[in-house]
């Protein structure tokens, strides 16, 4: 908001401000180098501005916040700078607000500061328009992938030029809708500010003084704090417990070999499991939509043994130990990409009755296809010379029938310029192989794509895809 005469000086420091973090005028949001503390964004108007100074040392040493430049405004220019403002940071958390500027009333004759009238003036955003806006916006924050939080608008005093003092609440209760209908949790600074409004307001201002910013910046350290904070697992893993993604880790050892265990905040009726084979966190978005969805995600390392026999034997006692130990549902979701695919596919071909669906992903399914010939260490683990590898008969490709008689479906995600493990000797013999079986096969083709970005941008088919075929 625009200030004159004796605000002045405000305006002044809410520039010094914006200049001191690195954001002030249409500089994009800043970059995260990597190993750097967890990246936070702070969306809104003033108000944020004004509490913004004092976040940032009660954040020192533990997240590295930034504001987006300058001030939000209402959510028409919320929409036309979102990108902007989320930039190619990957934001940890994003703690947003719109609405004391969709709902205050102007007039171009007014001679008040903002041009505020709200006896003659034109509301800026009617309900209707502001919950329209406001849902595009969280679409388009939900795509990120970080932890988001909703700041309730902060209240309208008595005597206010452009606002009527109880619209923000009209407009607090749509927006708790739309968070209510995306999970998306409410840090409530109307009445956080409520309770000591007569300590902190200025006479027919909407902010405060610098007292009550700081009162206000508690707030959201301390909202920001907790969402970031590992949660505490209700289950008895073992091991040191992180975060990844937001999200509780457990990392242990089971029998020698590295494990990890990454744990819902709420995990779903039957507790579900996705398993990933090699490569872990490597494009997670798949991952992470399932933890969001109340999966459990689990790896055992099996480096360097490409699928084979012993291979097997290690998931075998990994599957008992998760599903007898810790109560994980009999039957996982298995995910493997590249090389990841021949473990997958081989322990399942040994394990039908413990698999609910496949997700391979540019997996590879012919140990003749890669490594090939080069392979030594591969031929080494599976007992075979070079000169036996033509007639060798124990590759994925091999051992579908137990798989489509189990009726388990198989999605394959792969693009058609593959030439470290070209679909043509792997997903497209699996494709015609389990088809003449009978067996279900979903394939994704990436038009162009090489081995390489695995995944989708958008998961939603793979989620899907496992959704539909976990009980």
């Amino acid at each position: 908001m625009k200030t004159t005469g004796i605000h002045r000086l405000a305006v002044v420091s809410a520039i010094a401000l914006s200049l001191s973090i690195g954001l002030a005028g249409g500089a994009p949001a800043p970059k995260a180098t990597k190993g750097s503390l967890p990246q936070v964004l702070i969306i809104g108007d003033s108000i944020s501005i004004g509490y913004m100074k004092p976040l940032l040392g009660l954040l020192k040493g533990k997240v590295a916040a930034r504001h987006n430049p300058g001030n939000a405004g209402h959510t028409g220019a919320g929409l036309t700078n979102i990108k902007r403002y989320i930039g190619n940071t990957k934001w940890d958390v994003i703690h947003f607000n719109w609405g004391l500027h969709d709902l205050c009333y102007r007039n171009p004759k007014s001679k008040t500061q903002g041009r505020r009238d709200k006896t003659g003036g034109k509301l800026t955003h009617t309900l209707e328009q502001y919950e329209a806006n406001l849902r595009k916006i969280v679409k388009a924050l939900k795509a990120t992938d970080a932890k988001l939080i909703w700041a309730a608008t902060t209240p309208v005093p008595d005597g206010e030029a452009g606002r009527i003092k109880g619209d923000e609440l009209k407009y607090n209760a749509v927006a708790a809708k739309i968070m209510a209908e995306n999970d998306i949790p409410i840090n409530d600074l109307h009445a956080h500010m409520t309770k000591r409004l007569k300590d902190f307001e200025k006479k027919g201002n909407v902010h405060f003084d610098a007292a009550g910013s700081k009162y206000l910046a508690e707030k959201v350290a301390a909202d920001i704090l907790k969402v970031l904070a590992p949660k505490a697992s209700s289950s008895t893993f073992p091991g040191k417990v992180g975060k990844w993604n937001g999200f509780a880790i457990h990392n242990f050892k089971l029998d020698g070999r590295n494990c990890r265990l990454v744990v819902p905040d709420k995990p779903a009726g039957g507790r579900p499991w996705v398993w990933r084979a090699r490569f872990f966190g490597h494009e997670p978005q798949a991952d992470i939509a399932l933890l969001k969805k109340g999966f459990h995600v689990a790896y055992i390392e099996v480096g360097g043994l490409y699928g084979a026999p012993p291979a097997v034997r290690i998931w075998d006692g990994f599957h008992k130990y998760l599903t007898t130990e810790h109560k994980l549902a009999p039957k996982a979701a298995l995910e493997g990409m590249s090389r990841g695919g021949l473990i997958i596919y081989n322990w399942a071909a040994k394990n039908p009755d413990k698999v609910s669906c496949i997700y391979g992903d540019a997996p590879v399914c012919d140990i003749r296809s890669w490594p090939g010939k080069k392979g030594r260490d591969c031929l080494k683990v599976y007992g075979i010379t070079v000169d036996q590898l033509a007639d060798f008969k124990e590759n994925p490709i091999d051992h579908l029938a137990p798989l489509a008689k189990a009726n388990i479906p198989l999605l394959i995600v792969a693009g058609d310029a593959d030439k470290v493990v070209p679909m043509k000797e792997n997903a497209l013999v699996m494709q015609e192989r389990y088809k003449k079986l009978g067996g279900q096969f979903i394939l994704i083709t990436k038009k162009g794509v090489g081995h390489h970005p695995h995944s989708l941008k958008d998961p939603a088919p793979i989620v899907e895809f496992i959704l539909e075929h976990t009980k």
